[in-house]
Formats: C-alpha cells, structure tokens, sequence
C-alpha cells in the first residue's frame, strides 16, 4: 500500500535533513586536523558513557554507582543492545 503523500513528504524531507546534516559534519570533520578530531572523539566518547550511565540509573535507582560504572563497561565490551 502506497504512503500518503503528507507521509512521504515528511520521509523525503527527513532524508534530505539527514544528508545535509551528515554532509555538514563530514567537511567539519575533513577541516579538523589529527588532534582536534581525537579529542573530538574523547569527548562524544565521555558523552556515550554519561548518557549510557545514566539511562542505568533511571532503570535501576537501587544500583550503587560500581554496579552501573561495571553495567557500562560491559554494554560496551560486549556491545549490547537493549
């Protein structure tokens, strides 16, 4: 069944968003040299691991901090997802 037009307006557009959006950040990171882009990468890195903490906190308010810094470590090391 074909999607309504309203639909696939806001799918074609979400699209183009995302392109430009991906595009922007390429030649932001091809201007950056070696050193900007590794701390660049630390900080999304730290960022992953805050947001990723605290989403264990709001699941598990029981947990002391070293359970949720191990549940961290090891969503990471084994990649798990959900």
């Amino acid at each position: 069944m074909p999607m309504p037009a309203d639909e696939q307006y806001h799918a074609d557009h979400e699209r183009d968003h995302e392109r430009i959006a991906s595009e922007k950040q390429a030649a932001i990171c091809r201007n950056m040299t070696p050193r900007q882009r590794i701390a660049q990468m630390v900080r999304m890195n730290q960022t992953m691991r805050e947001l990723m903490a605290a989403g264990f906190r709001a699941r598990h308010p029981d947990w002391p901090e070293s359970q949720v810094k191990k549940a961290v470590a090891e969503r990471i090391l084994y990649a798990h997802t959900g």
